[in-house]
């Protein structure tokens, strides 16, 4: 290779390939090695809130549309962009410079708060003509206050989420849009509502429900069941919802005499709308809880675009703990 052109080269390749960035792990994350299969970084199959990690390059966007950082190597792991915050210092040596600008940067620099540093981040500037609170969630998801921003003042962010927590964030407020988001600050777990601020550029809009949790459709009128196999005597009809599930297992169905695979509805406080066998032995409309109900995979629709789970058990297992009973 001609000496110009490797020394082009190497002018080109960005340190934080070679050296990376220390990042802060802000939600427990898995490793992966696709958008589907898991695997371990240092002996670990999953990382949690607090730690630090190195990642290495910008964010790679996956088939399934969700971006991801290149934590290891040379196997293929990556961590969602999701579960990572802002980077916390960059892992360059003394002496080597980036191919931007002829600045030396240390181990112990750090990116300025107010100058965003990837795609994922922007300025934004709070509307004058509204009045914005800054919020967080708890442990529980509930929206909580903060403070109330300033009339013109000015935030880096990090992230444009929308979903079920924007929602949720639109409701506290009294606000919907149609098409509502939130910003998250930089360096913090607090947030902002879309609707009350002005951004300097667009950043990627990540779906909450799509990149953290299961989703199901029910695509015909289903049967839910309880966890030993039994009917529940409650169908729930055809509808355009999304429905979260946490668990995807084998039961037993004695009725059947043998086992089926199974989502599990993660509970909600909300009512919902069921058809529920009476006492005349008709099927009636009704609004209730649902709490432990299962549904079988085979009569749901699962939205490819959520985070797939695979069976915690196997068909023997399944059987095995049904005659033990």
């Amino acid at each position: 290779m001609d000496i110009k052109v490797f020394e082009l080269c190497i002018h080109k390749l960005k340190a934080t390939n070679i050296d990376g960035v220390t990042r802060k792990i802000t939600h427990n994350a898995y490793i992966y090695r696709t958008s589907t299969g898991r695997t371990s970084y240092n002996g670990r199959w999953k990382l949690y809130k607090g730690q630090t990690v190195i990642t290495y390059g910008g964010s790679y966007k996956f088939k399934n549309g969700k971006h991801y950082f290149r934590v290891g190597g040379p196997q293929k792991q990556y961590i969602k962009s999701y579960n990572l915050g802002p980077v916390v210092k960059v892992n360059t040596v003394q002496g080597r410079t980036s191919n931007n600008d002829n600045t030396n940067i240390t181990a112990n620099s750090k990116p300025t708060s107010s100058t965003p540093t990837s795609t994922e981040e922007t300025t934004i500037t709070v509307d004058a003509n509204y009045s914005t609170p800054i919020i967080t969630f708890d442990k529980n998801g509930k929206v909580v206050k903060v403070r109330t921003a300033t009339p013109g003042e000015k935030f880096t962010v990090d992230r444009l989420e929308k979903g079920t927590r924007a929602d949720k964030v639109a409701s506290y407020i009294g606000q919907f849009g149609g098409d509502q988001s939130i910003y998250r600050i930089k360096g913090t777990n607090n947030w902002l509502y879309s609707m009350g601020v002005k951004a300097a550029s667009k950043i990627t809009a990540h779906d909450y429900d799509l990149e953290e949790t299961s989703i199901i459709k029910f695509t015909q009128t289903t049967d839910l069941y309880n966890a030993n196999g039994t009917f529940q005597n409650i169908k729930i009809e055809k509808n355009s919802e999304q429905w979260r599930v946490n668990k995807l297992l084998y039961i037993w169905v004695p009725s059947e005499n043998k086992a089926e695979l199974f989502y599990h509805l993660a509970p909600t406080s909300y009512w919902k709308d069921v058809l529920r066998l009476s006492n005349n032995g008709q099927y009636v409309h009704d609004h209730i809880p649902l709490k432990d109900t299962y549904v079988k995979a085979s009569d749901v629709q699962f939205v490819e675009s959520s985070v797939k789970l695979t069976p915690e058990n196997t068909i023997t297992e399944a059987q095995t703990a049904t005659q033990k009973n």
